[in-house]
Formats: structure tokens, sequence, C-alpha cells
């Protein structure tokens, strides 16, 4: 006997309940590959990078089992099976769980990856862009997409060691003031021919216009609050409806015993 009434609303609402869980675990999976390769959100510049990547594990793993979770809610609800039923409940249950793990572990590390950011950016500007290609090029990205120029400025490439390969003290200076460096072209904003005399300065002179005058470090930590409160935004809304979700699942269950013990 199929349900009726009441529980077969609710039959499809949880089917439709699914399909959105099947999105928005589509949804993270993507979000988990972008943080992964683009070089806005990588850290493989950073030296300790445990906690990063160990966040998105957890947001891949979220997505994957959301996936999981969405197609054999859809199974469970359209074959009306009370063991499917249990099963979903059961792994919903441990999504759930697993989202509100990430929100605390966002909000724990936060601190910490702050400062982990500005630590890092410095250390790429001061001992590590020129020497080590892969985080040059990451850094490189970085600039070019978020106009900015050094960690607080252009000026930091003045002690940095892609002026001074010969140095290995990290707080490095430029001993005469009308001694010149340069700054990397990811710096400027003009065509190559222009690019090349604006990356050329003076210590103590003035900075071309065509070279970015704002540092990274401050417009990383922008994007990363921006990208954090969206994606908190998101977890407490996809929390809310798993957790009607199971509510749903719940009730369908009981319903579905109540209608079995009735044929038999």
């Amino acid at each position: 006997m199929a349900l009726t009434g009441c529980y077969a609303f609710m039959k499809h609402v949880v089917t439709l309940l699914n399909i959105l869980y099947l999105s928005c675990g589509l949804l993270l999976m993507l979000l988990a590959v972008w943080m992964w390769v683009d070089p806005t959100f990588s850290l493989s510049m950073v030296q300790d990078e445990a906690s990063y990547y160990t966040g998105v594990y957890l947001i891949l793993f979220v997505g994957t089992l959301l996936l999981i979770v969405g197609f054999l809610g859809c199974a469970a609800a359209i074959s009306e099976s009370q063991c499917s039923l249990v099963l979903y409940f059961c792994l919903l249950l441990a999504v759930l769980v697993a989202q509100i793990s990430a929100a605390v572990w966002m909000y724990a590390n936060n601190d910490k990856l702050v400062e982990l950011v500005r630590y890092t950016v410095k250390t790429t500007v001061q001992s590590e862009y020129g020497s080590i290609e892969g985080r040059t090029e990451t850094f490189d990205a970085i600039q070019s997409g978020f106009e900015c120029c050094g960690a607080s400025g252009p000026s930091d490439w003045a002690g940095s060691k892609y002026n001074n390969p010969q140095t290995e003290s990290l707080e490095l200076a430029i001993s005469s003031p009308e001694q010149s460096y340069k700054i990397p072209a990811s710096c400027c904003k003009g065509d190559s021919k222009q690019c090349s005399d604006a990356q050329t300065a003076v210590a103590s002179g003035p900075i071309s216009e065509l070279i970015y005058s704002e540092g990274c470090t401050e417009k990383l930590l922008y994007t990363s609050r921006k990208s954090m409160i969206i994606f908190l935004v998101l977890l407490v809304a996809i929390g809310s409806v798993e957790f009607f979700g199971l509510v749903l699942a719940l009730i369908l269950c009981c319903a579905i015993r109540a209608v079995n013990t009735y044929k038999n």
C-alpha cells in the first residue's frame, strides 16, 4: 500500500529536498576544488599548510557525502523503503555533524589563519619570491589578480631576497637611499614596454603610478573573511534544510512502518 494524503505530500517534499542536497553537495565539492587549485585561495606558499588543507578535505568530504545522501534519499522516498530511509537518516545526520565540525573548525582557526596569512605573505616577499618557482607563480597570480604589490606595498621589494639574492637574512635593507631595486612585472598595470621602466625604483624616490600601490596582505585577508562569511551562511542554510529533512525522514519511516504493519 502506497502512502496517501499528507504522507504522500511529505514523500514528494523529501524527494525535492534531496535534489537540493545533490546540488549543494556538488557546489561544496566545486568549492573545495577551487580552494585547492585557485592561486587566490591556495596557500601553497605557506610553511605549515596542514590546517588549511584539513579544512579543504573536510569541505570535500561533506560535499561528497551530501551527494551520496541526495541519491540515497531520492531512492528511499520513491521506493518507500523503511530500511533505505533509516540508512538515509543516519547518513544525513553524519553530514549535519560534519558541517557543524567544519563551522567550528573555521571559527576556532580564524585568528590562526589570519596570522598565518600575514606571516607567509611577508616571508614570500622577503625570501622566497624568485627562489621557489611554485611560490613565485602563485604570488604573481595574487598580485595581478588582486591588483596589489608586495606584502604592505611595493617598497617591500627593496629589501627582499629577490633584489639581494646573496643575502640570507629575512630582515633585509637597502644600504644606500639612492640604490635602485626591481619590482616584479606582476605589480605593473601597464603594457610590457611601459612596465620595463616602471619596474625599476629608487629606495628613497617615488614609485611609478603604473605600479599597484596597495599591499597584498590586507586584500587577501579581506577576501578570506568575505569568503568565510559566505561559506558559514551557506552551511547554516544547508544545515537548517537538512534538519528539516531529518524530521521528515523520521515521520515517513514511522508512516511506512505503520502501513506495513497494517498490511500484515
